[in-house]
């Protein structure tokens, strides 16, 4: 390979367009970017023999971004769902199954380090923790290649947010507000050389307001701030990095949506789960119990509380004789909370009228003796005004989770050696430790009014004025669980890459993972409870008090102590290990096209949700014959790269097979597959010379469950929200001073469940963008996300329904306006 193809890893360059502002047309080019994630070396995108995408300052503004996970929705061949708010998306690529929460085989990282280990732990998913603002350079994505062998847990890919590092002096200062919902925003930067060896850069935000959805109260309100030093040598740098993140924002689960046809959804009398929720300020404050049955308060504004303190070092140097040592190192504390309503439905009694509810739950109620209930009439009224309500009454499964500990200390040493001949060598170490102690207790149940605006508590009575359910509290108390667990991961690597003449380049890769793993879960459910006198007043004298009642599902009222009989201890102490390795190659086919090729197989410790699946640990906590701890994902991919002077164009081809040992806690099912899928990703940048531009990508995924140890039924069929077509498409005019342009951001038509019936249908997202400089300094703009308002669900609890019916799903959020004010100094 021609070595003015080469790039040292101390002397690189980057296209960075600053959020802070405009800037001319982007050169196709891009000013031959060099990709650092997941890689041997720092390399052009051209020379990559990965497929690799990148996203930096205006670029990110044009999705009209309201959360993090929509800005991972841009990159090619990536599947971001972000209906869950500002957290709990779900990630992945490439059709790599989305079975549960999270992002399992897509591994999130701040440069170049994971934020977690595990990108689904349950309640605890990667993007809850990260936020993007002016501390982020740029972010770059690799689909599949040398992420297996290069990072941790990550077969699928890694999407990388890559630090803002001070290389020239400058700052900005910006605020924004929602224009048609209520949320105010200052962001900050500043950065420069202290002096010529030595640079720095901090930044941050803090928000607060409701949200794109009203809630009634504030409940995105944090912030972050991140700062990096950078000490630079001859031949290389040292760079220390701290984060502090305390935020929280209101998380959306899946509650009622209205099936309009076979795949058109829409709101229900009095709530539209897409600029609604059914949180409300008559339900935050909370009485429940922790584990071991103590009263507690909890608080509903807390959503998804995420706090993250964390210190790390990269260091870079040329140590002679063509060797280069690289060291990254983070120490990370990181906890926070999980509380939102969750639809339930327990059967029957799904959304409906209230008094339908309250008919059913009396018919199956028993109160402590075992006797029925008068059921001859019912009463519903509102707990707070005792005022008579017959509108649609929903079952509040209350998702209450703490996370204690999520902290994590993360190292990653490796050595390189680049010979005479051209032959480059890499030898890495890495090593981590997880921390996995989250607290999942109580699980009470309410009954709610379906209200967007003002959802209350019910109160139901029989016919003698007996409660069935008291104040809106139907269950105190029936499931609580407690992960304490610890996992340290290490994986030595090696790499071997060498030139065949000027035009081909080759590598291969291997890791060797091992994982150990110990602790215990400890849980109890749907029995073994105590009696406790909620309201005070010295006796037993409800349903929800008395634990040998039944409250109309077969559990009763009392509360759960971990430390009484009914418990159960599940062990976890084993090792697993896994082989990873990744073989790829280029060939310029002129100076500006190139081709490639590449195998790799890969693999993802499966963590905590391995402990939800039945049988496959022993008791005393050591894999049995069903699992071996870990799952793969194999790719196979072929592309081609073309930069010239006003067109990019990236094509690649993939086929990857998946096996997926998931368990998805929140409903209980458990399965071991395997999936299959082939399919092509494109991305294109257009360059007129009249000040238009388009930049786009689409993948399109042909996937299939190809085995399913448990369920036949669905294999051959496609694995839910898998879509065949997914896009990014942005067109734009600039002008020396001001910007404008749309994305469009869309699917073709996907199942929401494995059973392959009820179906989302193909949309069209539509953002706009505008930017105006008012001075060289000062400058306004205007986005807007889903322009159309279009109704869009991602996800769906029910896999079949007929039109009319009600069914739980989470919706993308409708139409939001964000105004910005930005100075540059």
């Amino acid at each position: 390979m021609n070595q003015s193809k080469c790039f040292h890893p101390h002397a690189l360059t980057f296209a960075v367009i600053a959020a802070s502002g405009l800037s001319n047309s982007v050169a196709a080019t891009e000013l031959e970017e060099v990709v650092v994630t997941a890689t041997a070396r720092p390399v052009s995108k051209l020379e990559s023999s990965v497929s690799v995408s990148s996203l930096s300052g205006e670029g990110i503004s044009y999705t009209a971004p309201r959360s993090t996970a929509e800005i991972f929705r841009a990159l090619p061949g990536i599947r971001a769902e972000s209906s869950g708010g500002g957290g709990n998306a779900n990630i992945t690529v490439r059709g790599i199954p989305l079975a549960t929460g999270g992002s399992k085989f897509m591994q999130i990282q701040e440069d170049g380090l994971p934020v977690l280990e595990f990108g689904d732990i349950n309640f605890g998913n990667a993007d809850n923790f990260i936020r993007y603002d002016r501390t982020v350079g740029r972010i770059e994505s690799i689909r599949g290649g040398s992420a297996s062998t290069f990072a941790s847990n990550s077969p699928g890919g890694v999407i990388n947010l890559i630090s803002a590092t001070g290389e020239e002096e400058g700052g900005s200062i910006g605020i924004s507000t929602g224009v048609d919902y209520d949320e105010f925003r200052t962001d900050f930067a500043y950065g420069g050389p202290i002096n010529d060896t030595l640079r720095f850069h901090i930044a941050g935000f803090f928000r607060d307001g409701e949200g794109v959805r009203d809630t009634g109260y504030n409940g995105d309100s944090g912030g972050q701030i991140r700062a990096n030093i950078t000490k630079d040598f001859d031949e290389g740098f040292l760079r220390l990095h701290f984060k502090h993140l305390d935020d929280r924002v209101t998380t959306y689960l899946p509650a009622p949506v209205r099936v309009k046809s076979g795949g058109s959804y829409g709101p229900v009398p009095n709530f539209d789960a897409s600029s609604e929720t059914l949180h409300s300020p008559n339900t935050t404050n909370i009485s429940t119990f922790d584990s071991y049955g103590n009263p507690q308060n909890r608080d509903l504004t807390d959503g998804i509380e995420s706090k993250v303190d964390s210190f790390g070092f990269e260091f870079n140097q040329d140590i002679g004789e063509g060797l280069t040592l690289v060291n990254k190192f983070r120490t990370s504390d990181v906890s926070g909370s999980f509380i939102s309503p969750f639809t339930d439905t327990f059967g029957d009694y799904g959304p409906q009228s209230a008094q339908s509810m309250a008919d059913t739950i009396c018919a199956a109620a028993l109160d402590g003796a075992g006797n029925p209930f008068d059921c001859s009439t019912t009463s519903v009224t509102l707990a707070e005004s005792g005022a008579a309500y017959d509108g649609l009454a929903f079952v509040n499964l209350l998702f209450d989770t703490r996370i204690n500990d999520l902290g994590n200390l993360i190292n990653d040493f490796n050595l390189s050696k680049e010979f005479d001949n051209g032959v480059r060598v890499t030898f890495g170490y890495y090593y981590s430790k997880q921390n996995i102690e989250t607290s999942w207790s109580s699980w009470q149940t309410f009954i709610q009014t379906v209200d967007g605006q003002n959802s209350e508590y019910l109160h139901i009575t029989d016919a003698n004025g007996a409660a069935l359910v008291n104040n809106g509290l139907w269950t105190p108390s029936f499931l609580s669980w407690e992960w304490d667990l610890q996992y340290q991961t290490t994986a030595p690597y090696f790499n071997i890459g060498f030139d065949v003449g000027d035009k081909w380049a080759f590598d291969a890769s291997v890791r060797y993972n091992t994982v150990k793993a110990n602790g215990e879960l400890v849980s109890s459910c749907c029995g073994g409870n105590a009696d406790f006198d909620i309201n005070g007043n010295g006796v037993i004298d409800s349903n929800v008090e008395d634990a040998s009642s039944s409250n109309g599902f077969g559990f009763g009222g009392g509360v759960i102590n971990l430390n009484r009989g009914g418990a159960s201890v599940q062990r976890v102490d084993y090792d697993s290990d896994d082989l990873a390795f990744s073989l790829g190659g280029s060939y310029f086919l002129t100076d500006n096209s190139t081709v490639f090729a590449r195998y790799s197989e890969g693999s993802r410790a499966v963590a905590d949700r391995l402990l939800q699946i039945s049988g496959a640990l022993t008791s005393a906590g050591k894999l049995a014959s069903t699992t071996d701890g870990y799952d793969t994902v194999e790719q196979l991919e072929i592309g081609y790269k073309f930069q010239g002077a006003e067109i990019d164009f990236y094509a690649t081809l993939f086929d990857t097979t998946t096996q997926d040992t998931q368990a998805e806690v929140t409903s209980g099912n458990t399965f071991i597959r395997e999936y299959e899928a082939t399919g092509i990703e494109l991305e294109g940048v257009w360059n007129l010379d009249n000040g238009f531009q388009f930049t786009g990508n689409l993948t399109w995924t042909d996937a299939e469950i190809s085995s399913d140890r448990t369920n036949a039924a669905v294999v051959g069929n496609t694995p839910r929200r898998q879509a065949d077509f997914i896009y990014t498409l942005t067109p734009q005019y600039r002008r020396s001073n001001f910007v404008i342009g749309t994305t469009l951001q869309g699917s073709t038509e996907s199942y929401v469940q494995d059973n392959n019936d009820l179906k989302q249908d193909a949309y069209t997202l539509i953002h706009l963008f505008a930017n105006w400089d008012v001075s060289s300094n000062l400058s306004v703009g205007l986005n807007i996300n889903n322009l159309t308002d279009e109704f869009v669900i991602t996800e769906a609890e029910e896999g079949s329904a007929a039109v009319g019916d009600i069914i739980r799903a989470r919706p993308l959020s409708g139409i939001s306006t964000t105004a910005s004010v930005n100075y540059r100094f």
